[in-house]
């Protein structure tokens, strides 16, 4: 999106940028829609209601991007005017609802999770009271249920069917609505009737299950039917898929022969029927990959393909030993599947990390998908498992899945060997032949020491560059005299930091310990007296995290530990599009971190934001304690 410096004049200038807002909030673009309105607001604006249109908007768009206090600082002034209509003014309310409500549902103590309930119910009830709403009503009965006053939710729950048609409809919403009232108001049977029809009228929109999913969960502390109710609404089954490739004529032990395609596939099969609807995360080796996409996508079900390293040296490496017929497959499956991802999109250089890496991938985003669905994750697996694996296979996978307790199910290619019979010999078989151009290869040697995966770290304060020079020296010790006082109180020891100014870099061994300094820095920034030292008030680091494989070597300059490559550089473009006081952090690292059997932080989604400078887009996620 690039800005128009004329000047805006007229109503309809206005007007037409405030559509510009809208559009890239409905298509996830919660940053540039921020930035967007930010712009506007610093021009002179004759449009009382354009003004607040786009304050407004900016809340909103702050909100979406998990920045809950910027949010608050352009809503806030919203609510303290008073000659707004009617809608507008019943926006806001809701709005401040939402961001109440956020708090609540993170809430780690019940004394915090009440009062931030009953902040929440107000702000749905002023709402409904200045334009009235039955969603906005419904939310203000539940909070109200958590925060403890059980008289005013069952009366406005009432109120909630009270004012629903009689008449049957097609609208999910209506019925989930309806199924909340009754909840609230003990009617279970009632509930359960009306989630039911909810449920079926949802059909694959699984966010709004979701959505009814959650409010259930926010609900079990004082409905426990709640509960119940929720196998009345279920969400997919989200998968991560791990399998073994058909065996090389060379191998020495069997694993997966090639007779034993047809009882595998038929496995997988079976599988899949009895886990519909399924969205599922996986590779696409030739073999047990593809039966798994085969069958998924003849089921109309959700494909999402994560290839370790560039298209032309995993088929090399993991399609085209199989022969042409699963090269065709491969091509097949890509075109059809939901989404391809890479987790390198550099070449294979002989390095297994990369495997392990897509791996990980596979098994966060699983997970990082199931936490959004409300529901939890299950891997798939075709493996031998009395044989040993190899880095970044499927065995290795299925070890550190069922470290983090998560349900698995394993097609045993050591039971389907033994009861299926092979085949009578057979005259010797012609080497598999490959398409023109594309070859089986060895394994090629690695590059000296490989590469491996890290977690990396770019902050900077927005607005360094406007500081006047007499309160240059008080801001650089304040901000990075915090860094060496968080490491310390904190035990955490990066293996490369580097500071210029504002800037600040480092790299961490895991994406656990970059995300602790990242959260205790963000605080300790938070805390500074930045007034006391001639500066705004609201002065605040910006931080963005990512994790990839990257090369490490000494800098030949300066004689220190260096850590290098693409993804050092993709790191660097998130930075600058993060609000001050966010922390910002890559879907790879939100993967990295949801795949670790243990973490004291979650990654909510933001959206899909273009990054710095031109290099693409990605999607973000807000990094918030567990």
């Amino acid at each position: 999106m690039t800005w128009d410096s004329k000047k805006l004049s007229t109503t309809q200038d206005f007007r037409h940028e405030i559509q510009t807002i809208q559009a890239l909030l409905e298509s996830s673009q919660n940053h540039q829609a921020f930035e967007h309105a930010q712009r506007l607001l610093r021009e002179p604006i004759g449009n009382n209601s354009d003004a607040v249109a786009i304050r407004y908007l900016a809340a909103l768009a702050a909100a979406r991007g998990g920045a809950r206090e910027v949010a608050r600082t352009f809503l806030e002034p919203l609510r303290r005017a008073e000659s707004h209509p009617p809608s507008i003014a019943a926006d806001i309310e809701s709005l401040a609802g939402r961001l109440a409500k956020d708090i609540c549902f993170d809430a780690k103590d019940a004394s915090s999770r009440q009062a931030a309930a009953r902040q929440a119910a107000d702000c749905y009830l002023r709402a409904d009271a200045l334009y009235p709403n039955v969603y906005a009503r419904i939310n203000a009965a539940s909070l109200a249920a958590i925060a403890g006053d059980d008289t005013t939710a069952i009366a406005v729950a009432q109120a909630v069917l009270g004012s629903m048609p009689s008449a049957a409809n097609d609208d999910h919403w209506a019925h989930a609505t309806r199924g909340e009232a009754r909840l609230l108001l003990n009617d279970v049977e009632g509930a359960r009737e009306a989630y039911t029809t909810a449920r079926k009228l949802a059909g694959n929109r699984y966010g709004d299950v979701a959505s009814m999913r959650r409010q259930l969960r926010m609900l079990l502390p004082v409905r426990p039917a709640a509960k119940m109710l929720l196998a009345t609404v279920p969400g997919p089954n989200v998968v991560a898929f791990s399998g073994h490739m058909v065996d090389a004529p060379n191998r020495a032990a069997p694993r997966f022969p090639a007779y034993l395609e047809g009882a595998v596939r038929a496995a997988v099969e079976r599988e899949v029927d009895a886990m519909l609807p399924v969205i599922a995360y996986t590779q696409a080796a030739n073999g047990s990959d593809i039966f798994f996409c085969e069958a998924m996508l003849a089921r109309g079900q959700e494909v999402n393909i994560v290839l370790p390293f560039s298209r032309e040296d995993y088929v090399a490496q993991s399609v085209a030993p199989g022969g042409s017929d699963w090269l065709t497959r491969f091509d097949h499956v890509l075109a059809k599947a939901n989404s391809v991802s890479y987790a390198t999109d550099g070449r294979y250089l002989g390095d297994d990390t990369l495997f392990q890496h897509a791996s990980s991938l596979i098994q966060g985003l699983a997970s990082l998908r199931a936490q959004s669905l409300s529901v939890s994750p299950t891997m798939l697996v075709v493996a031998d498992t009395s044989q040993a694996g190899a880095t970044g296979g499927t065995l290795a996978t299925l070890a550190t899945w069922e470290q983090r307790g998560h349900a698995c199910v394993i097609i045993d290619l050591k039971a389907l060997r033994e009861s299926t019979p092979p085949p009578a010999p057979l005259p010797a078989a012609p080497p598999p032949t490959h398409a023109a151009g594309i070859s089986a290869t060895s394994k090629p040697e690695p590059l000296a020491g490989g590469r491996h995966i890290k977690s990396l770290l770019f902050a900077d304060v927005k607005g360094f560059s406007t500081i006047q020079e007499q309160h240059a020296p008080g801001f650089f010790t304040a901000f990075l005299g915090a860094v060496p006082k968080v490491l310390a109180a904190h035990n955490i020891e990066p293996l490369e930091m580097s500071s210029r100014g504002d800037g600040l870099y480092m790299v961490f061994a895991t994406a656990e310990d970059s995300a602790r300094f990242s959260w205790e820095l963000s605080n300790a920034i938070g805390a500074i007296d930045w007034i006391g030292l001639n500066l705004p008030a609201d002065t605040h680091v910006r931080i963005a995290l990512h994790a990839g494989p990257v090369f490490i070597a000494i800098d030949p300059v300066n004689r220190y530990l260096a850590h290098y490559g693409s993804h050092v550089t993709r790191a660097a473009r998130v930075e600058p599009i993060v609000v001050p006081g966010q922390i910002l952090v890559t879907e790879p690292f939100a993967a990295v971190l949801a795949a670790q059997a243990q973490s004291a932080f979650i990654c909510d989604l933001v959206g899909v934001e273009p990054l710095a400078k031109g290099f693409g887009e990605s999607r973000l996620y807000r990094l918030r304690l567990a």
